[in-house]
């Protein structure tokens, strides 16, 4: 084992050798407990060798340490460590924590040509677990890793809607595997760190990374990211019964309406996905929701 830096610690294979060298990440959010534990679980595991490394190497990330210390999403005083990873502000002199700290994962994913990473986390709010990755949702690369996880619905963007700002969109604009895993909903009680300690133990197997067979979950529902729907005025209201996340909503429902009277009606069937639900999170000239179609 070497330890990389706080947080981050590389395991080279006791074959040595060729193998896939595959990255375990947790924490990008610091009050999303369920997998941070499992991810220190599994650390302190493979410190012990309880696990080993069969063959290539794994590397095993604490994304934001200082907020998973204070049990807050990101840093006192920080920002979203997952709104850090976009070319631009990687290139820049680094102003707070989070935009040093991800200059430094990527340095370090880079360093250790890390072709495959999970990056584990949790909504905040209710919801089913999914899965998303960017290239189409054909890709077999990204089919083999999203059958490796239990996740029924597995989100592809490959136009990068979301502005190439986090971890796994990091990975997919250098040609690697990288997959956001939202394990589940914060306050279910379902998502526990041992049931996320088990997905995470699945993956490596799934690679040849740990010893032992792999479960295989290939049914899958697969949609694919076509458009951001902004916020055309103030005083949005949903619609009751409408503006879940992964909702399959039927084309001309109105999702909901404006403070000035005008309904938002969707033009055909699709999938919301992340609707800003919160009133602070509702801006105009912003996306009120992201919009899916099967794959």
């Amino acid at each position: 084992m070497e330890r990389l830096d706080e947080g981050i610690a590389w395991f080279a294979g006791a074959r040595g050798g060729p193998g896939p060298r595959v990255g375990i990440s947790f924490g990008v959010h610091g009050n999303e407990r369920a997998p941070i534990d499992a991810g220190e679980r599994l650390l302190a595991e493979l410190e012990q060798g309880a696990l080993q490394v069969r063959a290539g190497g794994l590397l095993v990330l604490l994304a934001n340490p200082r907020a998973s210390a204070a049990d807050r999403r990101w840093s006192e005083g920080g920002v979203d460590l997952n709104r850090c990873f976009h070319r631009d502000v990687l290139a820049r002199a680094p102003r707070l924590y989070e935009e040093e700290r991800a200059g430094r994962i990527a340095q370090v994913l880079e360093e250790r040509g890390v072709e495959v990473l999970v990056d584990f986390h949790c909504t905040v709010e209710p919801g089913e677990r999914f899965a998303m990755h960017h290239p189409a949702a054909a890709d077999e690369a990204h089919v083999r890793a999203t059958a490796l996880l239990e996740a029924e619905v597995v989100l592809a963007d490959p136009d990068l809607h979301f502005g190439a700002v986090s971890l796994d969109e990091w990975m997919a604009t250098r040609g690697r595997v990288g997959v956001c895993y939202e394990t589940g909903w914060i306050g279910d009680p379902r998502t526990t760190p041992e049931a996320v300690h088990a997905e995470m133990v699945n993956v490596l197997r799934g690679y040849g990374v740990l010893a032992g067979e792999p479960r295989l979950h290939s049914e899958k529902r697969r949609i694919q990211l076509y458009r951001a729907l902004p916020c055309a005025a103030e005083g949005f209201r949903w619609s009751d019964g409408v503006g879940e996340n992964l909702q399959e909503v039927a084309g001309g429902t109105v999702l909901g309406r404006y403070g000035d009277g005008r309904e938002e009606r969707l033009e055909r069937d699709a999938t919301l996905v992340f609707p800003k639900k919160r009133p602070e999170l509702v801006q105009v000239g912003k996306p009120l929701v992201y919009l899916a179609r099967r794959a």
